[in-house]
């Protein structure tokens, strides 16, 4: 694996009741590049507790908005920022492709 190293730096919006994180990679004294995650959570599935009452379940949801690194460094800087995220208790983490989709990592 290629050695990185990763910074992140949290925002806080209130009004979005979000959170956005910054992530700055470098290699040694090499700036290789940053990614811009928003965090939220996403409340559109129902769930059903053993008393047949219907629940909101609310997903925490990463969704990438900007990720400009090095090409050789794309794969390990995904991999860390997955990580940093499933510590934090966020297991989906998706990009817009250009059609507007969600594309799931």
């Amino acid at each position: 694996m290629i050695d990185i190293n990763m910074k992140v730096q949290p925002s806080f919006y209130d009004d979005e009741c979000a959170i956005v994180f910054s992530f700055y990679f470098d290699k040694a004294t090499r700036n290789i590049g940053e990614a811009v995650v928003y965090t939220c959570q996403k409340s559109d599935e129902k769930e059903y507790s053993q008393d047949h009452i219907d629940t909101d379940v609310q997903e925490k949801v990463a969704y990438i908005k900007e990720f400009s690194i090095a090409d050789e460094y794309q794969a390990t800087s995904m991999k860390k920022i997955k990580h940093f995220l499933n510590v934090i208790g966020i297991k989906k983490c998706v990009k817009h492709n250009l059609q507007g989709n969600e594309i799931a990592f």
